[in-house]
């Protein structure tokens, strides 16, 4: 039966709303387990609590190898083919892989005992399982199904936690639970039943196909590493109570990277679709600033002008030292605007987007080695902002270089700057105007500003008709 043109969107809007709420479940549960848990556990319990989700998301990247990128790209039938016409050949590098990965994991490691790192170890492979398990159902169009199981799973996850938390807190306890909970979600996903798949196609040829694998392997790793090089450096120089000062003042806003992800997503689309088309693809990168920025900069000003107060509200002013380095760190946040690479991703310029991870990761580690013993760790947080806006410079230079337009053409300055000296004009004066009003209401009033800033932003582009 032909699907109807409405019937298409309908779907297609059906299947972007599970996948989206499949991967905000998880970050909602997260945060409020590091709220309760940071006010309730001591610093050293904490930092060290935070360093197990650290190294878990770090070795899951690792020993998966672009095998989830792989999974969610490429047409199942061949994929599944090519692993068998390769198999020994998958199975000596991932064992080899996952072998030297926990062995270094198991030197290098702090703060645990020996039980502990091996009751992590089997968490991660069991997580990894569980990971992979997602992306094969939502490969075959069972989207739905991993959101009720995400659901039920993340309110027993949260649960387990809070259960931990508020009887008798113990580090193995919460992960041999953990591990119980995770495997019962992987078992779920084995009751699904999926269709038979039609006979694989010859997309490309094997050795093709295993350099693009690399390519994605190595890209996932790189990501990864940039985005907690900051906490691998510090995790190795300080206690873990002073780790737990400077987690919380630099963890991730959440769902805005699952938020930019989703939208992200929409445009790469977009592009692959036109990539023949030059001022199509230079009008769909650069809109996609103008829309992001109507969600972002106003977060942004919000977070610069009450970190105080967000601070006492959230972690009963337990955490104050490290709002210094939040507001440090939230200076990224501007340039969370868009998928910087998505053009290169489109154009299959791997190679670039892995140069661009590693100018990230090589400037960082030298610009935290220069200013750690001046800053401290605000130093740290300012490596991060520098390395990070250089490395996405980088990256609208050699996407402007590819598709030969001005860099100013993909990245519209003089629109961005503008939104954000009216935002940042319009929020000094609310703060201002409510100075001497008590810190819950200012949060509260400044928190209703921004979210109106946020709907009148969207709706200005919503009026224009856009063309994604």
């Amino acid at each position: 039966m032909t699907l109807t043109l409405q019937d298409a969107k309908t779907s297609f809007a059906k299947r972007s709303f599970y996948v989206f709420s499949g991967r905000v479940l998880p970050v909602i549960v997260l945060f409020l387990i590091t709220i309760l848990y940071s006010r309730k556990l001591s610093y050293d319990d904490y930092g060290t609590f935070q360093s197990v989700w650290m190294y878990a998301n770090i070795i899951n990247v690792i020993i998966s190898f672009g095998f989830i990128s792989i999974l969610l790209t490429t047409n199942l039938s061949f994929l599944l083919s090519f692993i068998e016409r390769n198999r020994s050949k998958i199975i000596t590098w991932y064992s080899l892989l996952i072998v030297i990965t926990f062995l270094l994991f198991f030197y290098f490691s702090r703060n645990f005992s020996i039980a502990t790192l091996y009751i992590l170890i089997l968490f991660i492979i069991i997580r990894n399982l569980s990971i992979i398990a997602d992306a094969f159902l939502i490969k075959i169009h069972k989207e739905k199904q991993v959101f009720i199981i995400n659901f039920f799973y993340s309110i027993i996850f949260l649960g387990w936690h809070l259960y931990v938390l508020y009887d008798k807190y113990d580090l193995n306890r919460l992960i041999w639970g953990s591990i119980i909970i995770t495997a019962g979600k992987c078992l779920a996903m084995l009751f699904f039943k999926w269709k038979t798949l039609p006979e694989p196609q010859q997309i490309e040829e094997d050795k093709v196909f295993s350099k693009h694998w690399l390519y994605l392997g190595l890209n996932d790793i790189t990501s990864t590493f940039s985005k907690w090089l900051d906490k691998l450096f510090l995790l190795y120089l300080l206690i873990p109570a002073d780790f737990a000062i400077y987690f919380n003042g630099s963890f991730e806003i959440p769902l805005l990277a699952s938020l930019i992800s989703t939208l992200s997503t929409i445009v790469v689309l977009k592009i692959a679709e036109n990539k023949t088309e030059i001022d199509k693809v230079t009008s769909l990168f650069s809109q996609n600033f103008k829309i992001l920025s109507a969600i972002v900069f106003p977060l942004f000003l919000f977070f610069l002008f009450y970190p105080n107060e967000l601070y006492s509200f959230l972690f009963n002013d337990r955490y104050n030292d490290s709002i210094p380095i939040f507001i440090v760190s939230i200076l990224i946040v501007p340039l969370r605007i868009n998928d910087y690479y998505s053009i290169l991703q489109c154009y299959s310029k791997g190679n670039v987007i892995i140069t661009g991870s590693l100018i990230d990761i090589c400037l960082g580690f030298i610009l935290m080695i220069v200013l750690y013993p001046l800053m401290g760790t605000i130093g740290i947080a300012l490596a991060v902002v520098i390395s990070t806006y250089c490395e996405m410079f980088y990256y609208l230079w050699q996407s402007s270089r590819i598709i030969k337009v001005s860099i100013l053409d993909l990245f519209p300055v003089k629109y961005l700057f503008l939104n954000m000296v009216i935002l940042t004009a319009a929020s000094a004066l609310v703060y201002f105007l409510l100075i001497d009003a008590s810190p819950v209401f200012r949060l509260m009033i400044g928190g209703i500003f921004t979210a109106i800033c946020i709907v009148a932003g969207l709706y200005y582009f919503y009026r224009r008709k856009l063309t994604f």
